[in-house]
């Protein structure tokens, strides 16, 4: 590297420390949802920051001098910029810190996709490494950014003297909490991102970029939301963003990277076209209808729809797809395939009345659609409703229980502990670099509870379960409790010999352990419903019962159906529990997986046989 290029990178400023704390910071530490300002050095000082930062330095391949001038000064930047604000509400790294946590994975996967490219595309190879380093920054500076316009679209911070704090006006000085927008426009992120740029990257790092048109032109298309028009650059950003909410939603990073995929926006859109335009009863007169359509909207009833849209996503293989009625709302909503009501809710409360007079006897939750997006010419169009869709009154986005639960303020998630995401690491033999896995706690299936321990020394009490539960299998419309246990070994096989469901891998709810496949429990029974039937209530119960009854699992001398398994990390351990089966001729088509080599079978529990 000339020394003409080095000294163009002479702008490492360190950035002004925030005043210092006061007597106050004890305050703040000790009031739920409260947050004190933090030095860069302390923001980036967790075990997890410190390896991304180590990561990316790595596969930039420069000298740490370089490495310090070119990224230390933004990084630090947007750190104290950001603080503890998270990534998303309800959906992706949704905890304090978050958002920063998220960026700095963002940019480790763009430094990874950036080593597959020569760039400028099409270049003279002289020119291709005359421009590799400014086109390496480019990338990640533009990963770095790609979220930052969440801070002024969706969120709206307040100091500790009921002032609100603007994210242009520099780091917040003094204690702060937040709350999200309503109603938020999602298409203002990258609006909002670009403006913020001068207050992370320096301005020589700006003119540096500058020099090189076609570099130019895409970084500014890319922050501002022109992914379209940025090239590689945009590409590169889109599947660092991907593959970061993929791996913390459970799925191995490195497979989302290898195996490009539309984004979940198409993916979700696609499934709702072939909802409406293959399924779905439109318009119907009397009971049994799943939508209607008038002149100037789509309606479709909420829940409905999003266990029909995630049960699709999850037969197609689709990773990142969220688990929970309200998140996916949020995901939909995000990215403009549902209308929102006035208040930036997803959901509607509608009154239905046909001509016919009939009408449902109560208002119904819908989703809003916009028709242009099912059927883009007005001829292909079914016949408007020859009735009345009337708007009651509009709801908070919650349709059950499962949703209501996690509807929470931000201010009330607690942190993340700073041990999680690196004690995982080794939960599994091809565990990504960030693997943040569930705890499974196995269900009885007679009744009794088979409780946590501390659940247990609080004797707490479980609610009775359904009996009358129906699941949707894929192999009938509407299985008998008898056959559900056969479905379900059924599409567990066919999953392991498909390998779309995976083994011994992060979050995967099968493991090999002792010479036998070890399903944990309830996690594998929720992942059939998610994926036959989109639903995520206690569905599973009945599925575990029906699995249970058919007796192809592994039972301990004194009868024991539930085995516990210790999950060794590298600093910490812990246990999990599920069922045990040897028939692994039947279950697996060709080479039987290795036994995962951090998982063992511990002394088996009290017998919960039915």
């Amino acid at each position: 590297m000339n020394a003409g290029f080095y000294a163009k990178l002479k702008w490492l400023r360190k950035p002004a420390p925030p005043p210092e704390s006061d007597n106050r910071q004890a305050e703040v530490e000790n009031k739920p949802g409260w947050f004190y300002p933090q030095r860069a050095e302390a923001l980036l000082a967790t075990p997890l920051r410190q390896r991304l930062m180590k990561i990316i330095w790595q596969r930039t391949s420069m000298p740490s001098s370089l490495f310090n001038e070119l990224y230390d000064v933004p990084i630090a930047r947007f750190a104290e910029l950001v603080q503890q604000l998270p990534a998303s509400e309800y959906h992706h790294h949704a905890y304090p810190g978050g958002l920063l946590d998220h960026s700095l994975e963002v940019m480790a996967f763009a430094a990874k996709l950036r080593q597959r490219h020569l760039l400028p595309t099409g270049a003279a190879p002289e020119d291709q490494a005359r421009e590799a380093e400014a086109w390496t920054a480019g990338v990640l500076y533009a990963a770095l950014l790609h979220d930052l316009g969440k801070i002024v679209a969706d969120i709206e911070m307040t100091t500790d003297d009921n002032e609100p704090w603007y994210p242009w006006t520099g780091p917040p000085e003094k204690p702060y909490r937040l709350k999200y927008r309503r109603p938020r426009d999602y298409q203002l992120h990258p609006v909002a991102g670009a403006f913020l740029v001068a207050r992370v990257l320096p301005d020589a790092a700006l003119n540096w970029l500058a020099q090189f048109p076609a570099l130019y032109a895409a970084f500014l298309y890319c922050i501002s939301g022109h992914s379209d028009r940025a090239g590689v650059m945009g590409v590169l950003v889109q599947e660092a963003d991907r593959a970061s909410v993929a791996q913390f939603m459970g799925a191995r990073a490195d497979s989302v990277l290898d195996n490009p995929q539309p984004s979940l926006a198409k993916q979700m859109l696609t499934a709702l076209c072939e909802l409406v335009l293959t399924r779905y009863k439109l318009n119907n007169p009397h009971s049994g209808s799943d939508g209607w359509l008038t002149e100037d909207a789509l309606w479709l009833i909420s829940k409905t729809t999003a266990d029909n849209v995630r049960a699709w996503l999850l037969q197609q293989g689709v990773t990142g797809v969220p688990d929970n009625n309200l998140r996916l709302f949020d995901e939909m909503q995000a990215h403009g395939l549902i209308i929102p009501t006035p208040e930036g809710k997803a959901i509607w409360s509608c009154d239905i009345k046909a001509d016919g007079g009939w009408t449902p006897g109560s208002p119904l939750t819908l989703l809003q659609l916009s028709p242009s997006r099912i059927w883009r010419d007005v001829e292909n169009r079914p016949a408007a409703f020859a009735g009345q869709v009337t708007v009651v009154s509009v709801l908070g986005g919650a349709t059950d229980k499962d949703d209501i639960d996690v509807a929470m303020q931000v201010s009330e998630v607690q942190p993340v502990p700073e041990s999680d995401p690196l004690a995982e690491l080794a939960f599994s033999l091809f565990a990504p670099a960030k693997a943040v896995n569930p705890v499974y706690e196995a269900e009885c299936v007679t009744g009794a509870a088979c409780l946590p321990p501390m659940a247990d020394a609080m004797k707490t009490e479980v609610p009775a379960q359904s009996t009358t539960t129906e699941i949707t299998s894929p192999t009938s419309e509407h299985s008998p409790r008898s056959a559900v246990g056969e479905d379900f070994f059924r599409w567990l096989r066919e999953g392991l010999q498909a390998r779309s469901i995976a083994v011994n891998d992060a979050k995967s709810p099968v493991h090999r352990v002792d010479g036998r496949t070890f399903l944990m429990s309830p996690g594998i029974f929720k992942l059939y419903v998610q994926s036959t039937s989109g639903k995520t209530g206690e569905e599973w119960r009945q599925v575990q019962r029906g699995f249970q009854k058919l007796g192809n699992h592994y039972r301990g001398d004194d009868g024991i159906n539930i085995f516990t398994c210790e999950v060794k990390g590298p600093r910490k351990t812990r246990q999990v529990k599920g069922y045990l089966l040897d028939n692994h001729d039947e279950l697996f088509s060709e080479t039987v997986p290795e036994d995962n080599p951090y998982l063992s079978v511990m002394d088996s529990d009290n017998d919960i046989s039915s």
